[in-house]
């Protein structure tokens, strides 16, 4: 036969070659075909989640700007055409419930009360949650301590509470340990402790230090400054000095005021031991701690207009 047709015998090799090599795409082209449409509709559906996606996000970064309740309400779009009002809730974290939640009015009753918390904050700003309870008590408003913070996070009131920090940590070249333990402190001016504070004034801060004979617990001296530097420090040691007596041991932090080379050479030069608190130690300087509680929360009082006479009424508190 390959005679008569005349053909080439390499060339029906490579004819029956071809036809191996492609015979499986005889049975498998038309399912090819549809497994390429299905993977364009894919594509389609994918691209389109996309661009939702990033409509969406656009959307939450041009309203989502806060998280409060009643602000994220407002971002709520009851008619965007695209995004459902469940899908804006779920985007914002935002219960359908809340969206949809009317607040009560405050009743009367409560209003008052809050007028009279207003009232006894303007008069003792220095009260908390604790100290209101017994102030509307003594006006016959029997209520409850939880009441009573709720209230006050409400109107925004907090109590006044020390806040500045007036320890600042100096760079010494010597260290000192911690000598003082309150519980053999058996004597007068056998240790005094020293400490600074801060006193809030409408504009700024006035800094207090006081010595104290942890003993008798008296007041040796004090020294108001508008600033916290080394030298009022030295005045209120040199006032406590000048009585004639002297300690053994002279306690304080590691601020810097008592740190700083000409503090250490005063009290080397008396021949008076060094002490230092160090970590840990919060009981060491407890007494010092307390007086300032009692002038600042009781004695100074706070008013809201701080009187010119403050350091008259520290001077009555403290007897120097």
């Amino acid at each position: 036969m390959l005679h008569t047709s005349r053909c080439d015998p390499i060339q029906v090799s490579q004819w029956k070659r071809q036809l191996l090599d492609g015979a499986s795409e005889l049975f498998t082209r038309g399912k090819k075909t549809k497994d390429k449409e299905e993977g364009q509709a894919k594509e389609a559906e994918l691209f389109q989640q996309i661009g939702r996606l990033q409509m969406e996000l656009e959307w939450l970064k041009k309203n989502l700007s806060c998280s409060d309740a009643r602000e994220l309400r407002k971002l709520v779009d009851h008619d965007h055409p695209e995004l459902t009002i469940s899908r804006q809730c779920a985007l914002l974290g935002l219960p359908r419930s809340t969206l949809y939640d009317r607040p009560t009015p405050v009743r009367e009753s409560t209003l008052r009360i809050m007028a009279r918390i207003d009232a006894l904050y303007l008069e003792d700003p220095c009260s908390g949650s604790r100290r209101m309870v017994d102030y509307l008590a003594r006006d016959g408003i029997p209520i409850s301590r939880d009441r009573v913070r709720n209230l006050m996070r409400r109107m925004g009131l907090r109590a006044i509470y020390q806040k500045p920090r007036t320890t600042v940590p100096g760079d010494p070249s010597v260290r000192f340990l911690c000598l003082v333990d309150l519980r053999q402190v058996m004597s007068v001016d056998q240790a005094w402790a020293t400490d600074i504070t801060y006193i809030p004034l409408r504009k700024g801060f006035l800094y207090l230090v006081a010595i104290m004979d942890l003993h008798s617990r008296h007041v040796l001296s004090w020294k108001l400054s508008i600033s916290l530097d080394t030298e009022f420090c030295l005045e209120a040691l040199e006032m406590a000095l000048g009585g004639g007596r002297r300690p053994e041991i002279f306690h304080s932090d590691q601020g810097c005021q008592f740190t700083s080379a000409d503090f250490i050479a005063r009290l080397q030069a008396e021949g008076i031991q060094n002490s230092w608190s160090g970590r840990k130690r919060r009981y060491d300087n407890i007494l010092v701690e307390r007086l300032w509680r009692t002038l600042k929360y009781v004695a100074a009082g706070f008013s809201v207009k701080p009187s010119r006479g403050l350091p008259t009424g520290i001077q009555r508190w403290l007897g120097r």
